[in-house]
């Protein structure tokens, strides 16, 4: 799935659905752990019709990087992991007698 975004500079950015070998990506292109999330950015991101590389992302306007990050970490934000209670059922066994 694409979402379509039009950016505060007035470029259009597409940016896709990411899976974890998007983030391994951007992970092993990332020279620091902070810069991880620019790396995602140009992983799951297209600007006007062009992909980009990290460092491009870098050159972008400031207001174009935030909204981009938003976006990005905002799909992230309701992705969490929900604990599954264990239930103890009755051996067969103690069910029958």
């Amino acid at each position: 799935m694409t979402k379509t975004l039009s950016l505060p500079s007035g470029k259009t950015a597409t940016v896709r659905k990411g899976r974890g070998f998007d983030l391994l990506q951007a992970q092993q292109k990332a020279k620091t752990s902070e810069e991880i999330p620019y790396a995602l950015i140009a992983e799951l991101a297209e600007i006007d019709g062009q992909k980009l590389v990290y460092e491009d992302i870098l050159e972008l306007d400031l207001e174009d990087v935030i909204a981009l990050q938003a976006e990005i970490s905002g799909k992230f934000t309701g992705a969490k992991a929900t604990e599954i209670k264990e239930t103890t059922q009755k051996p067969l066994e103690q069910i029958i007698a």
